[in-house]
């Protein structure tokens, strides 16, 4: 988002391409941020609970991560505090699940600071494959001793995590030496590199001597207690050191700066030798295999997680990519008359599949299965779920939310509320064009298809819908490249395959010839999958559109860009499972980058002919697909202002600064924008006596 905000009109952002492209598809299929969401709702809740009830945050030896409630194993058992309940007899495992009537409401929960800022995930349950976290405070020094390899791929892990984590607000990183290769330059804000041992336990000893001052000062006995003080927000950052070998003459005395009472915000991640290092630390043995550990405290038995070298390497070539300021040329979009097998977005979005030779699913590498006609009765794995809610969509000109204080109340007094001009009405269908005589595939906005004329059971049609979406963008596919969309990771059977297929071909239905809109891979001629003719996608029309409205700066261009932002409906991609669709991640950037390219020039075209109204409307539906982007909030100052709308102007100011105050917990405004700003408000007169 920051990049979009960044990014120049007719710009592009950097994307990962080659093996680093390939690696971020794997970390966003095996990502699961809905259970992070519920993590921190529900500990922010334990804060809220334990500060009114005057009792002090428990110590944590592990959190069980689950797809529908979060378990905290405790280091010292006692009673549960809301929205946790008991789960053992001794009271040593506090539970809570996702449907808990207790857990605080977002209002309540943006008063509190994450209670448990160096939780950092370590692994996955033996059994149950559920992520377990542990408390790097409550640790102080975790040792990662066995297998050298591995160790130093757990701690690689640990340390692209912590770089990027969403849970901790803030917190300070620190490389020593050759620890974790690159990860200061990949995420500069968080990670510093020291190259000195002893000034890296300086500046240890310097944190934690700190800390217990200010916790002397506000008397509290421990960091835990301290956290649930009013007066204590920002105080207690943590300080966490990286680094794969301790210096002999100084371990001592940094493991007595780091589990010295009262402890502090601080942590030590070592490869160092485990019997170099006093018995208080965190020792965990790490295997030559994939074998499980066990934790201490907890005795949780624990698959480690770990980046290999090549993986490694590659998310640090992704958090750089990520933190680029600049932009790229934007990619040629292929025409009517381009080959059919070309795409429908540019680049390709679907990574190419594997040689058939790695293949392990026994098909031939070059050739797809022929299909059954009936559906399989085998039972179906997919990971299909009822369909998301769509989510109600501001209407045309109109952004959601209430609104706060602002730039704008400080540089004018706001007056009563104008009345903003009246919008154009959305065009009609017809005027889009000729109406769709088939199935129309949804992206822009919530992700669906209109008009199918079968039937698919609720329970399957999120895995249909995706199916289609991703046909609709790459067309002449095969089924390696369906199986890597669908089911990332994993090996796919024909069985499986087959059933979404003809469920989604039956789905479909045929057109008006009987043909059928999901043609059979025998009948293509090639053995590759491709929707029919019939089949239309709003992202296809939108580049037509989009296309010749760029190129004519005449009436006729300017309604086909009109008819262009008409078909946004949102978000692209809006309304999906958070699990599926990695592979998309490509074409939603190009749609937003897009939907604000064409947004921005039609708001452009429309002021300057002082269609005020036109102006404000295009610069809104582009704001539907990116509320970020200050290049069109601009847009709409510049209209309030050409318009003489002055409390519009106000109140278009507040509402960006609000997004700006929720956006990676709060992002400075543009210059550009704040002078523009200054330039278009009143400034408050002073009145002298």
């Amino acid at each position: 988002m920051l990049q979009q905000r960044r990014r120049r009109p007719g710009r592009r952002i950097p994307m990962p391409t080659g093996r680093p492209a390939a690696t971020e598809q794997g970390l966003r299929a095996a990502q699961h941020p809905s259970g992070f969401s519920l993590l921190n709702a529900t500990l922010r809740t334990l804060a809220l609970n334990a500060a009114a009830a005057g009792r002090p945050l428990p110590a944590l030896d592990a959190v069980v991560l689950h797809e529908t409630k979060v378990d905290l194993h405790l280091a010292e058992p006692q009673a549960p505090v809301k929205p946790f309940t008991a789960t053992s007899a001794d009271q040593s495992v506090w539970t809570c699940s996702a449907s808990s009537a207790d857990i605080a409401e977002p209002e309540q929960l943006s008063e509190t600071e994450m209670p448990y800022p160096a939780l950092v995930s370590l692994g996955w349950t033996e059994t149950g494959g559920h992520l377990v976290l542990i408390d790097l405070e409550h640790i102080g020094i975790l040792n990662l001793d066995g297998n050298r390899d591995t160790a130093r791929q757990v701690l690689q892990a640990i340390a692209v995590e912590l770089a990027s984590t969403p849970l901790a607000g803030h917190l300070e990183l620190t490389a020593l030496a050759d620890a974790a290769p690159g990860l200061d330059t990949a995420a500069p804000e968080r990670v510093a590199r020291i190259a000195d041992p002893s000034a890296a336990l300086t500046e240890v000893a310097a944190h934690t001597a700190d800390q217990r001052n200010a916790l002397a000062a506000i008397g509290a006995e421990t960091l835990r207690a301290a956290r649930l003080l009013d007066d204590a927000a920002g105080a207690w950052t943590p300080y966490i050191l990286l680094a794969q070998d301790l210096p002999g003459d100084a371990t001592t005395s940094l493991v007595d700066a780091l589990t010295a009472e009262p402890r502090t915000a601080g942590a030590v991640i070592t490869t160092h030798a485990a019997a170099a290092l006093p018995g208080l630390t965190w020792t965990l043995d790490c295997p030559d295999a994939e074998q499980p550990i066990v934790l201490p405290g907890s005795r949780l038995p624990v698959r480690l997680q770990g980046l290999a070298d090549e993986h490694f390497a590659d998310a640090i070539d992704l958090l750089t990519l990520a933190a680029s300021d600049s932009d790229v040329p934007a990619p040629t979009w292929p025409t009517d008359e381009d080959d059919a097998e070309t795409s429908a977005s540019s680049p390709v979005l679907a990574p190419s599949p594997p040689p058939a030779d790695e293949r392990e699913d026994d098909l031939p590498g070059e050739y797809a299965e022929l299909e059954e006609a009936d559906e399989p009765g085998a039972p179906d794995s997919e990971r299909a779920k009822a369909p998301a809610k769509e989510q109600p969509q501001p209407a045309p000109g109109e952004l959601d939310g209430p609104t706060g204080l602002t730039l704008a109340d400080v540089l004018a007094e706001p007056s009563e509320p104008s009345v903003t001009a009246p919008l154009p009405a959305p065009p009609t269908q017809e005027s889009l064009g000729t109406a769709p005589t088939g199935p129309t595939v949804l992206l822009l906005g919530p992700v669906s298809v209109d008009g199918a004329v079968g039937r698919i059971d609720s329970s399957r049609r999120n895995a249909g819908t995706e199916l289609v979406a991703f046909l609709a963008l790459n067309p002449g596919v095969d089924h390696h490249a369906i199986d890597d969309a669908l089911w990332p990771g994993r090996l796919v059977g024909k069985e499986m395959r087959n059933a979404v297929v003809s469920r989604t071909r039956s789905w479909l239905g045929k057109d008006t010839d009987g043909h059928l809109h999901f043609p059979r891979v025998q009948d293509a001629g090639d053995s590759r999958y491709r929707l029919g003719p019939q089949v239309s996608c709003d992202w296809t029309r939108f580049q037509d559109l989009a296309r010749t409205g760029l190129a004519h700066h005449d009436e006729d261009g300017t309604l086909a860009l009109r008819h262009a932002l008409s078909l946004v409906r949102g978000r692209p991609f809006g309304g999906i499972d958070p699990t599926r669709y990695a592979w998309a991640e490509p074409a939603i950037q190009e749609m937003v980058s897009a939907i604000v390219d064409v947004a921005y020039e039609l708001s452009t075209r429309c002021r300057e002919a002082s269609d005020f109204p036109g102006a404000l409307w295009a610069a809104r539906r582009g704001l539907l697909a990116a509320e970020e982007s200050e290049l069109l909030h601009r847009q709409l100052f510049l209209a309030h202002h050409a318009a003489d709308d002055l409390e519009g102007l106000r109140e278009a100011a507040t509402r960006l600064a609000r997004i700006n105050e929720q956006l990676l917990d709060g992002a400075d405004m543009e210059a550009e924008t704040a002078e523009l700003l200054r330039n278009l408000l009143p400034r408050p007169t002073t009145r002298t006596h």
